[in-house]
């Protein structure tokens, strides 16, 4: 199994404002066409509390992931090229200069 991760780093006090749009937009595509997740499945969002011992609340950043799960590379890389592009896409164009987003692939071994 392939996971897409998709983590989203904005400035700690916008972090519930961040979870409740990117709530929105996945339930967009769920509700969407075979594209919106194409072969994707178990969507969640996480929220990282704590990295090298400093706990979000003192961090100047928030972290938040995206993750969707995959039979294949093939398969992840598709729908990121199909979906999750508009997704980004979308984020940069309302947080603008305050947020980034990168991606990853793991593969659960």
């Amino acid at each position: 199994m392939i996971i897409h991760n998709a983590t989203f780093m904005v400035r700690r006090e916008m972090e519930a404002e961040v979870i409740l749009w990117l709530k929105g937009e996945i339930a967009k595509l769920e509700a969407g066409d075979k594209a919106g997740m194409g072969e994707g499945t178990n969507p969640r969002v996480s929220a990282m509390r704590e990295a090298g011992g400093v706990s979000h609340e003192h961090a100047d950043a928030a972290s938040v992931a995206f993750q969707v799960e995959f039979p294949s590379v093939a398969a992840a890389k598709l729908w990121g090229e199909r979906s999750f592009e508009r997704l980004a896409s979308a984020f940069d164009s309302k947080f603008g200069p305050e947020g980034m987003v990168f991606t990853s692939l793991f593969e659960v071994v």
